[in-house]
C-alpha cells in the first residue's frame, strides 16, 4: 500500500498527502522535514507494513503538491492535520516529526489533546528563540530566519538557490561517517533525491517561508502535552545539534529523550517504522 492522495481543506487549499504501510493498522501522521514532503518515507512502506503502521504525510503549504500559504504559522498547521484525519475518518493517531518537522509534530500533541495517542520528535529542532539555539545550527537556515518577513527570506532563498532551488543540490555538509555511509546506499539516495526534488515542484518559494515560520517563536505550550513522547536523536547527527532535542525534551512533561549510537540525521528515518509502532501501542 503506497497511495498518493489530496482533499480541498475548507478555505479551498488543496493538502496532498501520502497514505503507506498497512491499510488497517493504527494511524501515524508524520510532518517532513525542510525541504522535504509527501513523499519521503515511501520506500519505507514495507517497513511500516511490517510494523504494523499506516502513516500519513502531507506536503506542508506550497511543498509538492498542496497549495501555498505565504503567512502562516507552526501551530496553524495543527488545523491542517485535523482536517486531513477528520476527511480519513480517523479519531485517535500518533504523530511523528524528523527535522524541520519536529516542531509540528509537537504542536500536534500540544494543541489535539486526547486525540494525540502519542508523538515522536525525531532531530527536530526546537523553539528557536531559546537562547542557545543557534549554537552549532546552519548557518544557512539561521541567515533565513534572522529577516524580517517571509517574502525576504523567499528573495534570500532565490538569490541563493535559485527560483527553482536548483542551486539548493550545491550546498556542501559534513554529513559524518554514519549519514555518508547511509547515502552511499543507492536505494536511500534515490528515494531523498526523489522526495527532494518533488518538494521544489512549485520552486524554493515554501522551503524559503517553511525556514522563516521556524524561526519564530512558538506559539503553543509544549508543557499541554499528556501523551507519551519520545524525544529521538542519532549521535552522529551533524545537521541539527543534539542540544535541541534535549531543550525540546526539557519542555515536554514525561518526554523521553533516546540518544541512537551510530545513526546520523538522514538515516534516522530507518528507525521511524519500530518508534511509530511503540507510540501507537503504549
Amino acid at each position: 500500500m503506497a497511495d498518493d492522495h489530496a482533499i480541498t481543506l475548507p478555505d479551498g487549499r488543496t493538502l496532498a498527502f501520502t497514505d503507506i504501510g498497512t491499510e488497517h493498522g493504527p494511524v501515524v501522521v508524520y510532518h517532513h522535514g525542510a525541504p522535504g514532503g509527501r513523499l519521503e518515507l515511501v520506500n519505507l512502506d514495507a517497513a511500516f507494513a511490517a510494523a504494523g503502521v499506516r502513516v500519513i504525510t502531507p506536503d506542508r503549504p506550497g511543498y509538492g503538491r498542496s497549495t501555498a500559504q505565504p503567512i502562516r504559522t507552526t501551530a496553524e498547521f495543527t488545523a491542517d492535520t485535523a482536517a486531513l484525519v477528520d476527511r480519513l475518518g480517523v479519531d485517535r493517531f500518533g504523530v511523528m516529526g524528523l527535522s524541520s518537522g519536529g516542531p509540528y509534530a509537537v504542536a500536534c500533541a500540544a494543541q489535539l489533546g486526547a486525540r494525540v495517542l502519542g508523538a515522536v520528535v525525531a532531530a527536530g529542532n526546537t523553539d528557536m528563540t531559546w537562547p542557545s539555539a543557534d549554537d552549532g545550527y546552519l548557518p544557512s537556515e539561521l541567515r533565513l530566519m534572522s529577516l524580517d518577513d517571509p517574502d525576504s527570506a523567499v528573495r534570500l532563498a532565490e538569490d541563493i538557490y535559485g527560483a527553482d532551488g536548483a542551486r539548493f543540490f550545491d550546498d556542501g555538509w559534513d554529513l559524518g561517517t554514519c549519514d555518508s555511509a547511509w547515502l552511499a546506499d543507492e536505494t536511500n539516495a534515490i528515494a531523498l533525491l526523489t522526495a527532494m526534488t518533488d518538494a521544489f515542484h512549485q520552486g524554493v518559494d515554501a522551503y524559503a517561508r517553511d525556514i522563516w515560520v521556524q524561526g519564530r517563536a512558538w506559539s503553543f505550550d509544549p508543557a499541554a502535552i499528556t501523551c507519551p513522547v519520545i524525544v529521538a536523536h542519532g549521535a552522529d547527527d551533524r545537521l541539527v545539534p543534539i542540544g535541541h532535542s534535549r531543550h525540546t525534551a526539557a519542555l515536554i512533561p514525561g518526554a523521553e529523550l533516546r540518544v541512537l549510537d551510530g545513526v546520523g540525521h538522514l538515516g534516522l528515518v530507518d528507525e521511524l517504522p519500530a518508534l511509530a509502532a511503540e507510540i501507537t501501542r503504549r
